[in-house]
């Protein structure tokens, strides 16, 4: 047989008021006077967080409208932006391209101006090359002439004033030297002695007139004749500035 049910705590337990009805319980009395105390609480908090959202909701109404009415500026003026950066990058495009076209020209024109200072350059060599080369021509052509012209002058002068003393002893030699006779008294030793300078003079004449005669003609062939014929080969091909216009350097 079950157990009979636990009977109930007497604080659980309902009051029997005069009229037969149950009275509320003490502890339902105090939780419902606990809820209704939270009710209000919540009420009212959500009243003031109703109150907060409704200030919330007007600033995003507020910026709503002002993102409207500088939706359309802020549109423009970021399109002149973006516009104003396109032209600017297609400038600094345009730079580069100038400024990559400028470099080739420069390294263009400073290898035209290195070349050309090579070619002055080898100019300017084979200019003193040849001035060398005509300069040491000269030079050897005027020692050979120096010697041509030493060698004619001097000696040939030399040589002809020697055999023109061995002529004049040979003839001052050759002359007969005639005997005085013994006998002073006759009447032909005055003759003789008159005749006899005669004879020794004239022919010492053409001895000093052919010793005058060949000093000359060796002036002659030695410094007069020579000297106009160098003048005349150093004028056709000398020009006084190391080049020989006769031959062609």
């Amino acid at each position: 047989m079950a157990a009979p049910p636990p009977a109930p705590p007497p604080t659980l337990k309902p009051e029997i008021g005069a009229d037969g009805l149950a009275r509320d319980s003490p502890v339902i009395a105090y939780t419902e006077k606990v809820i209704l105390e939270e009710q209000l609480q919540l009420k009212k908090y959500i009243q003031e967080n109703y109150s907060k959202i409704r200030e919330v909701e007007k600033e995003l109404e507020n910026l709503t409208f002002e993102m409207k009415l500088t939706a359309g500026p802020k549109k423009a003026a970021l399109e002149h932006l973006r516009k104003k950066i396109e032209m600017s990058t297609e400038k600094i495009r345009l730079a580069k391209v100038k400024e990559e076209q400028a470099k080739k020209a420069w390294e263009a024109a400073a290898q035209i101006v290195k070349d050309e200072e090579n070619a002055k350059q080898k100019l300017c060599d084979d200019l003193n090359h040849l001035v060398q080369e005509s300069a040491a021509t000269q030079y050897t052509r005027l020692e050979e002439l120096k010697k041509r012209l030493e060698s004619l002058n001097p000696s040939r002068a030399s040589v002809d004033v020697s055999g023109v003393n061995t002529i004049q002893h040979a003839t001052t030699a050759s002359v007969p030297q005639l005997p005085m006779p013994q006998n002073s008294a006759t009447p032909t030793g005055p003759l003789n002695n008159g005749t006899e300078p005669a004879s020794i003079g004239q022919q010492q004449r053409p001895a000093e007139s052919e010793k005058k005669r060949r000093p000359s003609n060796t002036r002659g062939r030695g410094g007069v004749m020579i000297l106009p014929k160098e003048r005349l080969s150093s004028g056709s091909g000398w020009t006084g500035a190391g080049f020989d216009v006769g031959s062609g350097t």
